[in-house]
């Protein structure tokens, strides 16, 4: 009897030294996957591929973002020459003969600034995205200027000959 005895607490200690260590490999796995993912290490590790990712699908991929983008200028630019023609017609007014009355030039004159104003914005608008080469800048179309010049008395939006 004293040998099954033996063999009963040699199975037990067994037992709770199999029990211990799966215990100790559970708490080791729990431990190694709260660093992994639960302290950011996993997410700050693949940050720089998971960005390059998404900027080429939101960017590159996206064929909605691609049109967009390619119009951007189109409009920027338009928008610009709108401008300018509106400040020639005020030109125009403002000089003719015969000339506008006061209160007339009183309006004139604010709206200029006005116009002045929106054009320099649409003009810093357009230099600045044609320059963010990484983004919006790349789907710019090779036939306008790469960058619009606040100098100009005029602005042309297309570099190349209008035949296709």
């Amino acid at each position: 009897m004293k040998i099954l005895d033996d063999v009963r607490n040699i199975s037990k200690a067994t037992a709770l030294a199999i029990a211990g260590l799966v215990a100790l490999v559970i708490f080791g796995l729990l431990a190694a996957s709260m660093f992994v993912f639960g302290f950011g290490f996993f997410a700050q590790k693949t940050a720089n591929f998971r960005g390059e990712t998404q900027k080429r699908n939101q960017v590159e991929g996206s064929g909605a973002f691609r049109a967009a983008a390619y119009n951007h200028f189109f409009d920027l630019c338009a928008g610009v020459q709108s401008n300018e023609a509106s400040i020639r017609n005020l030109e125009d007014e403002l000089h003719a003969t015969p000339a506008p009355t006061t209160e007339r030039v009183s309006i004139i004159m604010p709206s200029l600034t006005a116009l002045r104003n929106a054009r320099a914005a649409g003009i810093n608008q357009y230099n600045a995205d044609a320059v963010k080469s990484y983004t919006v800048g790349q789907f710019r179309s090779r036939s306008l200027p790469y960058q619009l010049s606040l100098t100009a008395k005029e602005t042309s939006c297309t570099t190349a000959s209008t035949t296709p």
